[in-house]
């Protein structure tokens, strides 16, 4: 496959219009926004590098990886299983079922063969996608981690509110960040996988009872 094909790919796989419905989450932002701990531009950027740094890296894109390189169907339902186990709250566990499911659906119609699973891990099934599609490994990475980040935005735009300038400067602040979590998530795969953004999983958890919300996690 051509270099610019597979960056076709890549950009199909990740896009935000892609029908699976990840717009409706905010993986425990909009709660982190509730309680007043992300409240502005600063904040936001703290959050965002935080989450992806001590969580994304070393949770979801290891087992991404992982998933990447599984040789069998049998080995891809172990790491997803190993993958939805991990998910802590009701909140993030029932996302990623959510997303993985409908994005099961949408790989199955794009004639990508997909091993036989009871529920699926969205994370899980990136990995397995991307290397039917022969993307490369550190592509992969990146774009789970850009595809999060820009609905990080999107959740600020609505509930905080903050305007585009200040969300494309956060962005582009944070594309660094990005780069290097990329290797450090490379560079880890032989250490077990961990999250230790405590909060995060708290703040999913009280999500739950909110009065009032615009997102589902």
């Amino acid at each position: 496959m051509t270099r610019s094909r597979s960056f076709v790919h890549a950009l199909h796989l990740f896009s935000p219009s892609l029908p699976i419905g990840a717009f409706a989450f905010s993986q425990g932002l909009e709660a982190a926004i509730d309680k007043g701990l992300v409240c502005d531009s600063e904040t936001l950027s703290r959050w965002c590098e935080s989450v992806m740094k001590f969580s994304l890296t070393t949770l979801d894109c290891h087992y991404a990886s992982r998933a990447y390189r599984a040789t069998s169907d049998t080995t891809f339902r172990e790491i997803n299983a190993e993958m939805l186990a991990s998910r802590e709250t009701h909140e993030l566990l029932q996302e990623d079922l959510l997303l993985g499911a409908a994005f099961k659906k949408w790989a199955v119609d794009q004639g990508i063969d997909v091993p036989d699973a009871n529920e699926y891990s969205l994370i899980c099934l990136y990995g397995w996608v991307a290397a039917r599609y022969e993307l490369p490994e550190d592509w992969l990475i990146s774009g789970i981690l850009w595809s999060w980040l820009e609905n990080q935005m999107i959740v600020a735009a609505k509930a905080i509110p903050l305007g585009q300038n200040s969300l494309q400067n956060i962005l582009a602040e944070l594309k660094p960040q990005i780069s290097e979590c990329v290797d450090q998530a490379l560079e880890s795969l032989s250490i077990d996988s961990s999250s230790t953004v405590p909060l995060l999983s708290i703040l999913s958890a009280q999500h739950e009872a909110q009065y009032s919300r615009l997102f589902r996690s």
